[in-house]
């Protein structure tokens, strides 16, 4: 009974010293607030992109996604259904799925083709631990200033996201 008691508290003690308590503006899903750096490795398994390096100009999607999921295999035809309307926009397409995985993905929708559509790997998680993601699809909208605008979660028509991107907000 003591050694769980003991165990009880060791673990409450070691949980609210786990985390760094957030400052105020460290949130990156406030709307204004510019794009976060971090890495997304690109199809080829070998090439990083840091999102710093995403040119402003056009409006940028991150499309966090599970080659598996359903709804995302559907936003994904819609999309590729409706490229030429939405070239300006920037889609980042994102998975923590095997490489293996995301190149099938790849070519089930033959994504390389499109200049505007990029395929890459969060190794490192980030969408999970910093965007909060729950699942898939996740999208992370910001303006063509890499300013935040929203975060859609879920199955999107292609009309409700270019209503999102060409929103004042």
């Amino acid at each position: 009974m003591r050694i769980l008691l003991l165990a009880i508290l060791l673990g409450s003690l070691l949980a609210c010293t786990r985390q760094a308590p957030k400052k105020e503006g460290d949130e990156i899903t406030v709307v204004g607030q510019r794009m976060p750096s971090f890495d997304i490795l690109l199809n080829d398994t070998v090439t990083k992109l840091n999102t710093t390096n995403i040119p402003e100009g056009q409006p940028v999607v991150f499309f966090f996604f599970g080659p598996d999921c359903p709804y995302c295999q559907q936003f994904t035809k819609n999309l590729t259904e409706h490229i030429d309307e939405l070239r300006d926009i920037r889609f980042y397409m994102v998975s923590v799925a095997s490489p293996h995985d995301i190149q099938h993905y790849d070519t089930l929708f033959s994504l390389n083709k499109y200049k505007n559509i990029v395929l890459g790997r969060d190794v490192k998680g980030y969408f999970i631990s910093n965007y909060k993601a729950p699942g898939y699809p996740y999208m992370a909208v910001y303006d063509k200033h890499k300013k935040f605008k929203q975060i859609i979660i879920g199955g999107v028509s292609i009309d409700s996201l270019k209503t999102v991107i060409n929103s004042k907000s």
